[in-house]
């Protein structure tokens, strides 16, 4: 602080510019500093208790370096993974700031408690940056005079309010009024995490804790735990729903692998696990009520789940698929002192080719299942959506053959011949036929002109799928055109994983045969 003494103006005599240069003659004065004297006790919030109560993990001083004139703080990954910042320790200054800045993989997740503008007409504005301020423009802009608490006056939490950065950098710049007592001071709190997204996965927009971990860019394995455990979670009260997505390449299959769950005995729900995976079954309750781990396709088909009385000893549970796989943690009743389950999983990607979508544009070939090997636990599973288009630029008749050698029920795997549809999203038009493995073999022998035909294998069992596929396309005159499904030509359906057999006899070559046939006659007849 400074303080003038005393000073004297001699007469004739300016005191000079005031701007620079400046250029002061005739103006005489003494000048002495002050020491600010700072109160060593802080007046607390005027709000109620249960509105300000916030869960402090660390000081402002172990935050980082100061910048922006005195009146702002820098947070950095490298200190702190996750915390609660608070602008109220800050001088007073027009202008404050609190920076975040990650690794070069992290973005930075923020969920906002409590802020208070009270000037009028925006004098006073909170400006959210996502990287550094100035750098852009504020992703938001918040106008005084606006107040948020994390609570209502009955201690019940509002909404919670989530940000994330693109990058791993974001900023918060607070404009405030000046003069004000530490109780009634304009500020913000909330709290923070740095999450790495090559590790644990790209975290999805506009949620709190859903991820996506793509198969190309992903880490090829590694593990994932309940979440919950971290300061931005503290304002969050009721059901807790987070889903793990992981996406396979063409090339790939995604394996989860559940090594430890602790899950409340809860009465509502049991889990029973069979060949085709583990269910929940509930009594008088919807599934949503009751604490449950579960396994989901992409299209929201549920495909395994674990809830109520699941016993640790019938671990490790394992899920193989060649398509998307969704991994959903949810808590039916969530704070931040009762934080719900615990548990592990193990992912990996693994590079094969058994299974995917594929178009296959050869006039006739054939496939067969892939030989893989599998956990050896008793609850490992095999998940798989496959589909093969059968494309053809010419009109034909197209012959399919499908054995296994397997006696397995149609809920296990089976087979589904649709026909294209270009209008679909999966392009799967009206159903043709409908293969199970109890068939063991069949010849379908398909309508004239059925140029594109989609096979879709859908299997959920521990058992992998054997089988074998051959298709051999014909173009005939309308006169021996055939349809509809034919006996087996095979003498057992195990010869047809041993070598690919013929499923009709050409009619060209009947044709061929007659004019040679024709020709000798003739040779005879003028001999």
């Amino acid at each position: 602080m400074i303080s003038f003494k005393h000073y004297m103006l001699h007469s004739g005599t300016r005191g000079g510019p005031s701007i620079p240069p400046y250029d002061y003659r005739g103006f005489l004065a003494s000048v002495s500093f002050i020491k600010k004297m700072i109160p060593t006790v802080m007046t607390t919030e005027t709000t109620p208790a249960l509105t300000t109560e916030l869960p402090y993990t660390a000081r402002m001083e172990s935050y980082g370096n100061n910048s922006h004139n005195g009146c702002g703080i820098q947070i950095l990954a490298n200190d702190s993974r996750t915390g609660h910042f608070n602008s109220r320790p800050l001088e007073h200054h027009r202008n404050c700031s609190i920076v975040f800045v990650g690794n070069p993989n992290d973005v930075v997740h923020l969920s906002v408690f409590n802020y208070k503008l009270k000037a009028p007409a925006c004098q006073s504005y909170l400006e959210l940056y996502d990287g550094p301020i100035g750098g852009n423009k504020p992703m938001k802009r918040i106008c005084s005079p606006q107040t948020k608490h994390a609570r209502d006056a009955s201690g019940k939490f509002h909404s919670h309010e989530t940000l994330m950065s693109s990058g791993n950098t974001f900023s918060i710049l607070l404009h405030r009024l000046l003069g004000e007592t530490y109780a009634d001071v304009e500020h913000i709190d909330g709290a923070y995490a740095f999450h790495d997204e090559q590790k644990d996965g790209t975290l999805a927009p506009d949620t709190l804790c859903n991820t996506d971990y793509y198969g190309e860019n992903s880490l090829s394995s590694g593990q994932i735990t309940n979440p919950g455990n971290q300061q931005i979670y503290w304002n969050v009260e009721g059901r807790l729903v987070c889903a793990h997505r992981f996406i396979p390449a063409l090339n790939q299959s995604i394996t989860l692998k559940i090594t430890s769950l602790k899950l409340s005995n809860e009465p509502g729900c049991q889990t029973e696990c069979g060949d085709a995976g583990c269910r929940c079954n509930t009594d008088l309750v919807s599934l949503s009520h009751v604490d449950h781990l579960l396994f989901m396709h992409d299209n929201g088909a549920q495909i395994s789940c674990l809830c109520g009385n699941f016993h640790e000893d019938w671990l490790p549970v394992s899920i193989r698929s060649w398509s998307p796989l969704r991994l959903v943690y949810s808590v039916a009743h969530y704070s931040w002192t009762a934080q719900g389950f615990n548990y592990k999983t193990d992912y990996s990607f693994n590079l094969d080719g058994a299974c995917g979508h594929h178009v296959i544009s050869n006039h006739s070939g054939s496939l067969h299942s892939t030989r893989i090997v599998g956990g050896g636990e008793l609850n490992y599973y095999y998940h798989q959506m496959c589909s093969w288009t059968l494309d053809s630029n010419v009109d034909r008749q197209l012959t399919l053959e499908l054995a296994t050698s397997q006696n397995r029920p149609c809920t296990a795997w089976n087979f589904t011949l649709y026909e294209y549809s270009e209008g679909s999203s999966d392009h799967l038009g009206p159903i043709i036929h409908t293969f199970c493995p109890r068939d063991k073999h069949k010849v379908y022998n398909l309508a004239w002109r059925l140029n594109v035909v989609v096979i879709k294998l859908t299997a959920m069992t521990r058992t992998l799928p054997q089988y074998f596929i051959k298709w051999q396309s014909q173009v005939v005159r309308a006169n021996t055109r055939i349809s509809g499904q034919t006996s087996s030509i095979l003498s057992s359906p195990s010869s047809s994983f041993s070598h690919a057999m013929p499923i009709s006899r050409s009619p060209l070559k009947a044709i061929f045969l007659v004019f040679i046939v024709n020709l000798l006659s003739l040779h005879f007849v003028y001999r």
